[in-house]
């Protein structure tokens, strides 16, 4: 198994750790000690999990969190903290924050599968196929990349898209090289549903040609002038208001202000990150692609990078977490966060 394979079965298992037999932990411990042989603070951190001592080696891991917040370490600690977290909900959340604010980190293949794998554990199947396609796209030289084809394969063949997931497979099976005896067997097994499936994408719809106006016809000299008809044709109804459009508007409302002595002064906000940049006016160009479609985005600006994305603020975790749901829904992936460091920030440009 590679050492991306290693890691990834950690990071999916993580929850199960606790109920595993010491013997079988040291094992496999003993068998994954070689996979990141430069992080040793994480191996032991593994180590001290599959042992059963999880909360010494969350511990380490919360600490490089901590000590390497603003360097370009901290994506690796995010990921190490995911991947060794008690409960998927908190592995999802650091999996999402790599993806969405450092996609360029070596780990961000990483979290994208693990992701795809906990989805595909509670059967989310589309968010699933989302990310493994996203996967192949911005990794296509991983070395996971057979591993996620045939998953992607799969749950394509299980959606009833046989020709998305049978030309998926063929792709993978043609990747594979002469000594993948055993994988090649497995991407054979689903392939053999793709007897006379067509994979060939179909052709691109050819615009019709404008209608050529045809020449008036010649009206005789005693001719009467013909009266105008009546129009019978009506305006189409308006659209019945949606929840999705009640959302929009009232985000583009201007938020009344608390008087100084409420509780509600005191409440934790939570709010939505879709991106961030290095530059700020990078930051403002998705804020206002967004603002176009009708979604209010603000960027967030410390003083340093990175320039934040966000949208939304909201009174309890779970709102927004189901308004972070409705973006995804619109093809705008991001993860639930807190509002505690908005010290400044800049409007989106209208």
């Amino acid at each position: 198994m590679s050492k991306r394979s290693l890691l990834l079965v950690a990071g999916a298992g993580c929850v199960l750790l606790a109920s595993r037999p010491a013997a079988a932990q040291t094992a496999d411990s003993t068998a994954k000690a070689t996979a990141v042989p430069n992080d040793s603070l994480y191996l032991r951190a593994r180590k001290l999990v599959l042992d059963g001592n999880g909360g010494a080696g969350r511990a380490l891991v919360d600490s490089a969190v901590t000590a390497t917040t603003g360097t370009p370490e901290y994506a690796t600690a995010l990921y190490w903290r995911a991947a060794l977290a008690t409960t998927a909900a908190d592995a999802e959340r650091d999996y999402r924050r790599i993806i969405v604010e450092y996609p360029f980190s070596t780990h961000s293949g990483d979290a994208l599968l693990a992701l795809a794998q906990l989805e595909m554990a509670r059967g989310d199947r589309d968010p699933a196929i989302d990310h493994l396609q996203r996967f192949l796209l911005q990794h296509p030289n991983d070395p996971e990349r057979v591993r996620a084809g045939i998953s992607l394969g799969r749950l394509l063949l299980e959606q009833n898209q046989q020709a998305r997931g049978c030309a998926v497979l063929l792709r993978t099976r043609a990747a594979l090289g002469d000594t993948a005896v055993e994988v090649r067997n497995q991407v054979d097994y689903y392939a053999s549903r793709c007897v006379g499936v067509d994979t060939t994408a179909p052709p691109p719809r050819v615009a019709s040609q404008p209608t050529q106006p045809q020449p008036a016809r010649a009206q005789p000299a005693n001719a009467q002038p013909r009266k105008p008809q009546p129009r019978t044709d009506t305006l189409p109804s308006p659209r019945p208001a949606t929840k999705e459009s009640a959302r929009i508007d009232t985000a583009r409302k201007p938020a009344a202000r608390r008087d100084s002595g409420s509780a509600a002064t005191t409440k934790k906000r939570y709010t939505i990150q879709v991106a961030a940049y290095d530059t700020k006016s990078a930051a403002e160009e998705l804020a206002s692609r967004l603002a176009a479609r009708g979604i209010v985005a603000r960027v967030i600006d410390t003083g340093r990078a990175p320039y934040r994305v966000r949208i939304g603020h909201y009174s309890t975790d779970a709102e927004a977490t189901t308004a972070a749901r409705d973006l995804k829904g619109k093809g705008i992936e991001g993860f639930v966060t807190t509002t505690d460091n908005e010290a400044a920030t800049t409007p989106a440009r209208r």
